[in-house]
C-alpha cells in the first residue's frame, strides 16, 4: 500500500477514535458540545495523531495502547485552529470546507470550544499515562512536553510574533523560522514524541524523533505556504491567499514559490536523514516526510 491510501486508511480510522473520545452528541450542555465536535471532527489529514501511533510503532511500542494520547494532539490542533480563525486572529471564514467555528457557532462559544478541547486534550494524556502504566514521573514529562509545545514556547509563542510581525516591511531569517518552528512545528515534534515517551522510549530515541518531526514540521508549514499561493479553495477546503493579502510573513511571501519548494525539500531529507539507521519499523515515518513536500492539499 503507498502511502497516501495509507493515510487514507488510517484517517479514516482515527476519524472515528476521535469521535469516540469526545462528549457525545445531545449531551448537555448541548450547544458546547456541539461546537467542540463540530470543530474535532468532520475533515482534517489527522497527520499529528497518525504520527504519534507510527512513532510509537517505530520504538517497539503498540500503537493502539497510546491513541487517547495521539487523540489529544489532535485535539489541541483543532484549538488552535479555532483560534486562528477567530476575527481578531486571521478571520478566516472556511475551515476544512465548511463555515469557521466562529461563523457557525459565534466568537464567545467558538473560544469556549477551544478552551474545552485543549483542557479536554490534558485530561487524555493524564488518563494514557495510568492506562498504560507510566509511572508519575513519565506522566508528568508527557503533560509537560504538551504544555511546552502549547504555550508560549510554542504555538502561542508563534502566533504571536506571527501577529506582532505582520505589519513590518522585512522580517530577519531567524525570526521566520521562529515563528514556523513554533506555530506548527512544535505541535509537530510533540506529536513525535509523546507516545513513544508514554511507551517507553529511551532518551536517544526521543531526540531522534524530536529532530525528525522539527524539520518535518517546518517542510510542513512551508508547503501550507506554497499551496496558500498556488492552491484551489476547492482542494484546500479554506480560504486561500490570504498571506499575500495581508501582508503575512511566510518563507513563500518573504523568498517566493521555488526558493521554498527548495527548501521543504531539504527539511524533508533532514527529517529521513535523523532516522537513520532505524529500522523497518520507521518507514512510516519517512514516508510521510515524502509525502508532506509533495501533497497538494
Amino acid at each position: 500500500m503507498d502511502i497516501a491510501c495509507r493515510l487514507d486508511t488510517e484517517r479514516a480510522a482515527v476519524e472515528s477514535l476521535l469521535d469516540r473520545w469526545l462528549p457525545p452528541e445531545g449531551e448537555f450542555p448541548e450547544r458546547i458540545h456541539e461546537a467542540i465536535r463540530y470543530s474535532a471532527l468532520g475533515g482534517g489529514k489527522r497527520l499529528r495523531p497518525i504520527i504519534s501511533m507510527a512513532a510509537a510503532r517505530a520504538v517497539g511500542g503498540d500503537p493502539d495502547s497510546i491513541v487517547p494520547a495521539a487523540c489529544a494532539v489532535e485535539y489541541v490542533h483543532c484549538c488552535s485552529l479555532v483560534l486562528d480563525d477567530l476575527p481578531s486572529m486571521d478571520d478566516a471564514s472556511m475551515r476544512r470546507g465548511k463555515p469557521t467555528t466562529h461563523r457557525a457557532f459565534g466568537v464567545a462559544t467558538a473560544i469556549l470550544a477551544a478552551d474545552a478541547l485543549l483542557m479536554h486534550a490534558f485530561k487524555l494524556v493524564a488518563e494514557n499515562g495510568v492506562t498504560v502504566g507510566a509511572d508519575g514521573e513519565t506522566i508528568a514529562a508527557a503533560i509537560k512536553e504538551l504544555a511546552t509545545a502549547v504555550g508560549s514556547y510554542g504555538m502561542v509563542g508563534g502566533q504571536h510574533v506571527d501577529l506582532e510581525t505582520a505589519a513590518q516591511v522585512s522580517i530577519a531569517p531567524e525570526t521566520l523560522e521562529y515563528i514556523q518552528s513554533r506555530k506548527t512545528g512544535a505541535l509537530f515534534v510533540v506529536s513525535a514524541r509523546l507516545g513513544p515517551l508514554l511507551a517507553g522510549a529511551s532518551t536517544r530515541q526521543l531526540a531522534a524523533l524530536g529532530e525528525y518531526a522539527r524539520n518535518l514540521g517546518l517542510a510542513y508549514q512551508i508547503v501550507d505556504d506554497i499551496l496558500d499561493a498556488e492552491g484551489t479553495e476547492e482542494a484546500i477546503g479554506k480560504d486561500i491567499g490570504r498571506d499575500a493579502a495581508s501582508h503575512k510573513k511566510t518563507f513563500v511571501t518573504v523568498h517566493g514559490v521555488e526558493k521554498a519548494r527548495g527548501a521543504a525539500l531539504e527539511l524533508v531529507q533532514a527529517a529521513r536523514s535523523a532516522l537513520d539507521g532505524w529500522p523497518d519499523e520507521a518507514d512510516v515515518l519517512r514516508k510521510i516526510a515524502t509525502y508532506c513536500a509533495s501533497r497538494t492539499a
